[in-house]
């Protein structure tokens, strides 16, 4: 029973609603007051000023990275004036640019040749 009242329902809101549509007007309101479109008021004519810049009160940088990755500089080991020393350094020097160029070719993590100790300047 309740479908039949949901379709009754939905056929009187049909006939009220085409009523309702018969009795609005057919020709616009500026003809039913006599006027035409040209008859109109112009807008008034809008001045746009050009926006001015407030200073800031606070100094604004761009958002620093939190981490920053530092590869060696490639400085190149001090000279002892020990060619012995000065030779086994240099060797072990090239030996891990060799292993650090690799690292970085396979995209591990690489590490740093320099003889600074880490964290420290």
């Amino acid at each position: 029973m309740s479908n039949s009242k949901g379709y009754v329902l939905g056929l009187a809101l049909a006939v009220l609603s085409a009523n309702a549509a018969a009795e609005l007007p057919h020709s616009s309101i500026l003809s039913r007051y006599g006027l035409t479109p040209d008859e109109l008021p112009k807008p008034a004519a809008i001045q746009t000023k050009e926006p001015v810049e407030a200073k800031s009160r606070f100094h604004i940088e761009p958002e620093q990275p939190w981490a920053t990755i530092r590869i060696g500089d490639g400085n190149k080991p001090p000279v002892t004036g020990n060619i012995s020393i000065d030779n086994s350094v240099q060797q072990e020097y090239d030996r891990c640019q060799k292993l650090r160029a690799e690292m970085i070719k396979r995209g591990d993590r690489y590490v740093v040749c320099d003889t600074s100790v880490p964290g420290m300047p």
